[in-house]
């Protein structure tokens, strides 16, 4: 079996990582057996990129969502874009690419950039990392970290924008999912594939936040995107769903 290094489930998501959950995600798509382990202060140190999600496979850690996916198609013989014409396969790539390259820099100065924001994501982060350890403890450490992101977030380019500049290019990124699924129940049709995995991730990890952003207001105004992130809930996390009373 497969074990699945991942963030913790928070907020209703499966992960508080999109990366993390996407390649979850995948794994139910395509049936994969797998246990997760969620992470840990020690745990990063097993990271072979210093990032997660990492999996442990036939005795191997390999890192990399993107990467695990590739290598587990060609290991497994699981190819959830068989279907699909090269001219989709180019535009699932091309989306994918859009959501982890830029998408995921917006997202990441809403988390860390934003001072409110960032007062509710380091607790969360706090208790994912170090448990029940005193603030003074952690405090320090998550801060280091945080400035840490910013400062990658800068580097990228993202962080160089205005507020207003930002939500207007994040914004076009999902419009584009949005216009591109339009009334279709997946991404590519009919099934889920790589690129509802990759999307879902990103979406839930949008309209799903207690934090306060235009750039949040603006998808959760996207009906198609939140209907498909409610359908892709109950078609591959039915088992984690909380019984309605």
């Amino acid at each position: 079996m497969i074990s699945l290094y991942t963030t913790p489930s928070i907020w209703g998501l499966p992960s508080i990582s999109p990366a993390c959950m996407k390649l979850e995600t995948w794994f139910r798509i395509a049936n994969i057996s797998y246990e997760t382990l969620v992470l840990t202060a020690n745990d990063i140190e097993l990271a072979p990129k210093g990032k997660m999600p990492f999996i442990k496979y036939q005795g191997k850690i390999i890192g990399d969502s993107t990467l695990i996916i590739e290598m587990l198609k060609e290991k497994e013989g699981i190819d959830l874009d068989k279907s699909l014409t090269s001219t989709e396969r180019a535009i699932s790539l091309a989306f994918r690419r859009m959501l982890k390259e830029n998408t995921y820099w917006g997202m990441a100065y809403i988390r860390y950039n934003v001072e409110a924001n960032w007062q509710i994501y380091q607790e969360v982060l706090a208790n994912m990392l170090f448990g029940d350890t005193p603030k003074a403890e952690w405090e320090p450490i998550v801060a280091e970290f945080g400035n840490s992101t910013r400062a990658q977030i800068y580097t990228q380019g993202m962080g160089r924008h205005t507020n207003e500049e930002i939500c207007q290019i994040i914004s076009a990124d999902f419009q584009a999912l949005s216009d591109f699924l339009a009334d279709k129940p997946f991404f590519m049709g009919a099934e889920a594939t790589t690129l509802d995995a990759t999307a879902y991730a990103f979406i839930g990890n949008t309209i799903k936040l207690p934090l306060t952003h235009p750039i949040i207001d603006n998808v959760r105004k996207m009906d198609n995107l939140c209907q498909h992130y409610e359908r892709m809930t109950q078609r591959f996390y039915s088992d984690r769903l909380v019984p309605v009373p």
